[in-house]
């Protein structure tokens, strides 16, 4: 009986420390995507503080500059809200509706034409893709075009 015990007590130590050092490894990669985040806002910030930071996005030439700061602000906000997903604080409906008030105007859903073909691959887990399928998925519903294979 003694054996068992020991046996048990082992065991429960054992799976203890393993799901500890999983959820600290969990919690290190949560603070790198912070911080990457916080470093890519103040990017957009002063991309859009100072325009002429933004001609290493050729993307964004045939832009007037009122259109790009636009671009840069939704980029921002596209940005954040995948970071929030991600992190599990944005619930599916959440970005659905979010998604639904970005694209509603004309300059949402030409943001997304822009970038939407990008973003999709560039996705680097099943969340982030997940997140783009979801923001995809209502611009799709509202102008019916599909995102072409690459």
């Amino acid at each position: 009986m003694r054996h068992r015990t020991t046996t048990i007590a082992l065991a429960v130590t054992a799976a203890a420390s393993t799901a500890h050092v999983v959820l600290s490894e969990r919690r290190h990669r949560e603070r790198i995507a912070l911080t990457a985040a916080r470093i890519h806002q103040r990017l957009l910030a002063d991309q859009i503080e100072r325009p002429e930071l933004r001609t290493m996005w050729g993307s964004l030439e045939p832009l007037d500059e009122a259109e790009q700061t636009m671009h840069l602000h939704r980029n921002a906000w596209v940005s954040m809200w995948e970071l929030m997903h991600r992190l599990g604080l944005m619930p599916a409906a959440e970005v659905r509706s979010a998604a639904e008030s970005l694209l509603t105007s004309p300059e949402g859903r030409a943001f997304w034409k822009r970038v939407r073909e990008d973003r999709m691959p560039a996705a680097k887990n099943r969340r982030e893709y997940r997140f783009h399928t979801l923001i995809d998925g209502v611009y799709q519903d509202m102008t019916g075009e599909l995102l072409h294979a690459r």
